[in-house]
């Protein structure tokens, strides 16, 4: 079969919108709570650092996808500028920071159930966990197209319940203030030692804006349009998940915000009592709401590992079977059966404020190597460099921010850290020459790739089809 190479159709529009789907989802669902035990209100200004540390970053993303738009991300711009030893360094944190976010989202997921069953834990909590892991990962197994679909029915009312809960935030706001007010005070009610942790975990709600540059190769005068788009998706995401935010910060007291294990739920039923409602429908909205993003951001945070571990063991730096594709399906097998039995495993025995620090941490690696890269490739090829006056300032500046989120780990989760980066290193230098070696590989697997090539592609044109969407029901309308 032959693949078709796509045109560049994408508009600055459309791009914002990948943007957007992106980094919008079921990240903010989980981390406020987080956030309020940190700081308490004071999380509103480590939402603010992050966004802008989150869009700095994602520029050294966007300037490396428009030189080298590759399959494999960070590993791939690494391995392209500097070779193989610092692309498997990138690599291997990026695959491991995703690896061990897999499991937040079974966490949360079945925390937002309680919701609707109030005596899940124990035996059923595990077996919901586990439902959602195999539903999840048997719909990446069968290919991008059935993925796709239950993507479009998993995020059709992603972004619904945020939008109220910011609404009745503000209703709060002007007819209670003086509850509102007296929510954000003490504003930071835990000294500012945590800010940096803070942000560290707020972060991970951004993350995401990787998956936004994948049809780079697709978007008209890239060099112009990626850059606009970038800056007007994440302004406009940071300013949503700041509403957001401050709905939940005005609506509880810290401390009870701290303890939630549905947070945005909670803070809604707040507001709706405020008023003498029913807090019922606030529950029942958010905590759907939850369930259908985390669930959709699950599946495209599985799809993404699965094609990353690939690429690696394409290259020879991962074992041979990562490399191995479904004979039937053309889907990476091996990997997504490795994911779900680590997600199955971790989410029955870590907790999120251990899962979601320790995945920043690494991401923080590869996002410094990428930015690293994006130095390099620019010097290599200035006239792909994009429109951004001072671009190598703010790449030096996205390198410093990938640093500065590792360093904010506690000191335990950055020991552990430093002791999986060497074992990754250890695996290259002995392992390396019993893996498969990317001229075996070349040989070997050519339909294999073929057939994932036609995997992604299937995945990119559901991508394109959800950002049209919108617009057509505006035309129609």
């Amino acid at each position: 079969m032959d693949i078709k190479t796509p045109g560049r159709d994408l508009s600055l529009v459309d791009f914002t919108l990948l943007v957007l789907g992106a980094v919008i989802g079921a990240d903010v669902y989980v981390v406020v709570a987080i956030g309020a035990a940190l700081v308490g209100p004071a999380q509103l200004l480590a939402w603010l650092i992050a966004g802008v540390l989150a869009a700095i970053i994602a520029l050294a993303f966007v300037q490396c996808a428009a030189i080298y738009p590759q399959t494999g991300g960070s590993y791939a711009y690494a391995h392209r500028a500097f070779g193989s030893l610092p692309g498997f360094v990138a690599g291997w944190a990026l695959y491991v920071g995703e690896w061990i976010a897999l499991p937040v989202f079974p966490v949360a997921f079945a925390n937002y159930l309680t919701f609707f069953f109030p005596d899940l834990n124990g035996v059923s909590a595990f077996l919901v966990k586990t439902l959602l892991i195999v539903a999840v990962s048997a719909s990446n197994l069968l290919g991008a197209r059935v993925g796709a679909r239950v993507n479009d029915v998993l995020t059709a009312a992603k972004l619904l319940p945020l939008a109220v809960l910011i609404l009745a935030g503000a209703a709060f706001i002007i007819m209670r203030p003086g509850l509102a007010a007296e929510h954000l005070v003490p504003f930071a009610p835990y000294g500012w030692s945590g800010l940096g942790e803070s942000v560290l975990v707020i972060f991970w709600a951004y993350a995401g804006f990787e998956l936004a540059v994948l049809p780079a190769g697709e978007v008209k005068q890239p060099r112009r349009t990626l850059p606009r788009g970038l800056i007007i998706g994440m302004s406009i995401a940071t300013g949503f998940y700041l509403l957001t935010a401050l709905a939940a910060v005005v609506a509880l007291p810290s401390s009870v915000m701290a303890e939630s294990k549905r947070s945005l739920a909670d803070a809604l039923e707040a507001i709706l009592s405020a008023f003498g409602m029913s807090s019922s429908p606030g529950g029942w909205l958010m905590s759907l709401g939850a369930i259908v993003s985390i669930a959709g951001v699950y599946e495209a945070f599985t799809l993404g590992v699965a094609r990353l571990s690939y690429a690696l063991a394409r290259d020879g730096l991962f074992p041979q079977p990562f490399a191995w594709l479904h004979a039937r399906y053309g889907t990476p097998w091996v990997g997504l059966v490795f994911q779900a039995v680590a997600a199955l495993v971790l989410s029955n025995v870590a907790d999120l404020t251990q899962l979601i620090p320790a995945s920043v941490l690494f991401l923080g690696i590869c996002y410094a190597l990428t930015a690293l890269a994006a130095l390099r490739l620019v010097s290599r090829a200035p006239g792909q460099a994009l429109h951004v006056p001072g671009l190598k300032a703010f790449l030096v500046m996205a390198t410093l921010a990938g640093v500065f989120l590792s360093l904010q780990a506690p000191p335990w989760i950055e020991a552990i850290g430093l002791g999986v980066m060497l074992a990754g290193l250890g695996l290259y230098f002995l392992r390396r020459g019993t893996w498969t070696a990317a001229t075996e590989l070349e040989s070997g697997i050519r339909h294999e790739e073929r057939q994932l090539a036609n995997w992604v592609a299937a995945h990119q044109e559901w991508l394109l089809r959800s950002t049209r969407r919108p617009r057509r029901r505006e035309r129609s309308g």
